[in-house]
């Protein structure tokens, strides 16, 4: 509980995910200076957000890594605020609390990929829980709930601050040497007990440009020995000043390695055979150990702590007269643009926070995506003012920045992100049911790992598909244009991010190991889209596991009755076209067709399902997928007993294969290098598309319709066009006769604005119904071969040739030959004219 150590807040995340206990998380908190959004978009947030997090992340207003355009989740999954101060923001910090654990990470690494895998850094970890804390988790807390009183942050993440702190403030304090420092009242280095010391050990990326806080740290340390660490091209360093703050003391200059970046921040002395170390983010510079936030100083934090051993890196050793006449520092200017720390949406509208009050009116810009071209401006905040509420486009999620002339030319600040609280909630207090860890793909087709998913797996099943029959499933409202992205998130509650990306084309599975540390690169490659990596091949046994598994799944999320959401379904489905790639079932095994194709049956969505547009076009893909590996062997069209199962989901899902764009396959096209491998090429893909698409005469039709700028739809067997057209009679028609050469019975209705035509065609009969124009019903006999489209194509489509009797007024019994035309086509007169009238 009291011990530290040095890694990665990401192992952290990770060690979290494979507690046995399956603890969920409520709190992940992220602070740092230079904060990459869609790093941690595709390497912390699914996963903490699957564990049950509120997710808060907050930068310095004048450092964000990140283009606003490649932002998607900012807003609408997690808390994003940016914080201002006389200094830089620079602590880098990752607390992680649970129901019962806390786990704190205090270090050297910014939020980004640098910061998290590439450079080298220095973390210590705190452990405590909710009843006992070691006294320095206790002072993290106590820092927390302070720093909005010398930091600027939005009111939304000062009241987030609180909450978070307060489990830490609420626990009781253990004993213990490991110390927590800042500098919101007082510089860092008069907290720390001076000297004399035997050795003091220096390094960080940053070393004062000018000599006087060097000069200062090492006064204040009085060391018998000096050894400062330095990368020769890394390190910003004055080799001057070095020389002439060291001289007449042992003193040694330490060159580092240079196969990473050393980011670490060391101050490290010995007294009396004991060792202590000040770790933290704070550089060899005054702004960060000299001055306190008041006196113009970064914001810093910084651990104290006896250490068993050096932490300074091994190196050459060199003479500081050698590094004479060398400077590295950058000089960087300061940024004197306006800022704006956060938006919070409302029942108003959208609250704006400034860094501070400006002498002149800020102009605020608001952006659905930050793409360009979309910025519009939506108001001004006046001078002397930083808190205002304005309508954004969005808005959950709606990107804002602001933009003023302070003296140099109007000048636009780093951007922030619309945060709604109903969206970036803890997902813990949700009680629908979920998966018990954020399973990857990768992790879950084989080992211990995979039997736990199978087993988790099938208990979702269940549990969401009693909701279902009980009619208690319930869904967030959205707004119109977040419909898709709020229903995406829906489903990542359920299954996890990385298997929501995987069906989705969001590909957000972290290719991180569990565990890693300072000095070990991470490559960040993903497969091209449509690349699968060869798989690797699975131990008899496990096939023989799966096999069962895969029987036993399709019944769960396939029954007669009431079936789980899409996404389950899609998942298993998914599943399944993987290991038929990995060959689980043998040639002479034929019992996965009829599994197969039983859930090729229900994977078509259902109005339960809410399916957005976005998602349709990969459940298509899916669809054609499947179907094409279960007409591998077995033509749809055929009759023998083993075509069935295909020809019997051919018919369910023609349509859907029809519509399926062969590149969102992805890598379900597995290449066939494993024994006993079922897979599909892209060209065979290509090929069952064309086929859906010759052998379907709907798909025809729509594209001629689209042509037009009309669009063509089923309803329950009637075939409705809406379009901008004069008269709906002779589009109707035109419908009725293409479908008819493919349809026992064909039901057209056409609708413009408020006016209908409707046509029921079987030979020789057909039936109008058109309203306000007629508003009656017309049968007609039609003879030779005449169609809808020659009789009632021209003219005003009101013709009197071959009509039989006379028109009967819509709210009237029509004659029995409609009367038995609507029967066969399985609905009445009576049901039909409201479903007509009510399409309007």
């Amino acid at each position: 509980m009291t011990g530290w150590e040095f890694t990665s807040p990401l192992a952290l995340l990770n060690e979290w995910r494979d507690r046995e206990d399956g603890a969920d998380l409520h709190e992940f908190l992220l602070l740092g200076s230079a904060v990459d959004l869609p790093f941690l978009e595709r390497v912390a947030v699914p996963a903490a957000r699957a564990m049950g997090a509120r997710i808060t992340v907050v930068g310095d207003a004048a450092r964000g890594r990140y283009e606003p355009v490649d932002v998607r989740m900012a807003g609408r999954a997690y808390f994003h605020g940016l914080a201002a101060c006389a200094g830089a923001f620079h602590p880098k910090v990752a607390l992680l609390v649970g129901e019962r654990d806390i786990v704190a990470a205090v270090g050297s690494g910014d939020p980004t990929m640098a910061g998290w895998g590439h450079d080298d850094e220095l973390w210590t970890v705190l452990r405590g829980t909710r009843e006992t804390v070691p006294a320095a988790l206790a002072q993290l807390g106590e820092w927390l709930q302070m720093l909005p009183a010398g930091v600027a942050v939005p009111e939304y993440v000062d009241a987030l601050l609180q909450e978070i702190a307060a489990p830490l403030e609420g626990a009781r304090p253990a004993g213990g040497d490991v110390r927590l420092l800042h500098n919101l009242d007082e510089g860092l280095l008069g907290q720390v007990p001076g000297g004399p010391v035997d050795e003091l050990c220096l390094y960080a990326p940053s070393v004062d440009a000018g000599g006087d806080a060097l000069a200062e740290i090492v006064a204040h340390f009085d060391p018998a020995r000096v050894v400062i660490g330095l990368q020769e091209r890394w390190t910003g360093y004055d080799g001057d000043a070095l020389a002439l703050v060291l001289d007449g003391r042992d003193a040694e200059i330490r060159l580092l390695a240079e196969d990473v970046p050393r980011h670490g921040k060391l101050v490290e002395w010995a007294r009396d055979g004991r060792r202590w170390a000040l770790t933290g983010s704070a550089d060899l510079t005054g702004e960060a150990l000299l001055r306190s936030l008041g006196e113009g100083g970064h914001c810093e934090l910084a651990v104290l702590s006896p250490v068993g051993t050096s932490l300074m890196p091994e190196g050459t050793a060199c003479p500081p007269d050698r590094m004479a006449g060398r400077r590295t520092i950058r000089e960087v200017e300061p940024r004197r643009g306006p800022s704006v720390l956060g938006a919070l949406v409302g029942a108003r509208g959208v609250r704006i926070t400034l860094a501070r009050p400006y002498d002149v009116e800020v102009a605020v810009e608001a952006s659905p995506d930050g793409s360009p071209g979309s910025w519009t401006a939506a108001g001004t905040v006046p001078a002397g003012e930083t808190v205002a509420v304005f309508a954004v486009p969005g808005p959950a999620g709606a990107v804002v920045r602001v933009r003023a002339d302070l003296g140099a030319g109007a000048e636009v600040s780093p951007p922030v992100f619309a945060a709604d609280p109903g969206r970036c909630g803890r997902w813990a207090d949700d009680e629908r049911p979920r998966l018990r860890v954020p399973y990857t793909e990768q992790e879950i087709l084989t080992g211990e790992q995979g039997r736990r998913f199978r087993h988790d797996l099938l208990r979702l099943a269940e549990r969401l598909t009693a909701l279902r029959t009980a009619g208690t499933e319930t869904a967030r409202d959205a707004n119109v244009q977040d419909r898709y992205a709020a229903w995406l998130e829906d489903h990542e509650r359920a299954i996890g991010a990385p298997l929501t990306g995987a069906l989705f084309g969001h590909r957000v599975d972290a290719p991180f190991g569990p565990r890693w540390g300072p000095g070990e690169g991470v490559a960040l490659d993903e497969p091209v889209a449509g690349e699968e990596a060869v798989p690797a091949p699975l131990p008899a046994g496990e096939r023989e596991e799966w096999r069962g598994w895969t029987s036993r799944a399709v019944g769960a999320v396939a029954p007669e009755g009431a079936a789980p959401p899409l996404p389950v379904r899609m998942l298993v489905a998914r599943l399944f076209v993987r290991l038929l790639g990995h060959g689980v079932w043998t040639p002479d095994d034929p019992s996965w067709r009829e599994d197969l194709a039983r859930l090729l049956r229900r994977l078509p969505p259902e109005d339960a399902d809410g399916v957005p547009e976005e998602a349709s076009q990969h459940v298509n893909a899916l669809i054609a997928v499947c179907m094409g590996l279960l007409n591998s062997g077995a033509p749809p069209t055929g009759d023998a007993p083993e075509d069935l199962p295909a020809a019997a989901a051919w018919e369910r899902v023609r349509p859907l294969v029809a519509d399926a764009d062969p590149a969102l396959a992805g890598d379900l096209l597995i290449p066939p290098v494993l024994p006993h491998a079922r897979v599909l090429s892209r060209s065979e893909l290509e090929g069952l598309v064309q086929l859906a698409h010759d052998d379907d005469p709907v798909a025809h039709i729509a594209a001629e319709l689209a042509d037009n700028g009309w669009e063509l739809e089923e309803d329950e067997g009637v075939h409705r066009v809406r379009g901008s057209f004069t008269n709906p009679v002779p589009i109707a028609a035109r419908v009725a006769t293409l479908l008819g050469e493919h349809r026992d019975i064909a039901l057209v209705q056409a609708v413009s604005g408020g006016r209908w035509a409707f046509v029921a065609w079987r030979r020789p009969d057909l039936l109008l119904a058109s309203a306000p124009m007629g508003n009656a019903w017309r049968l007609y006999r039609l003879t030779g071969l005449a169609t809808p489209e020659s009789r009632l194509g021209s003219g005003d489509g009101m013709n009197n040739i071959g009509l039989v009797g006379r028109p009967i007024r819509l709210g009237q019994v029509p004659p029995d030959t409609a009367q038995r035309l609507l029967k066969d086509a399985g609905t009445d007169h009576l049901e039909l004219l409201e479903r007509l009238t009510s399409a309007i």
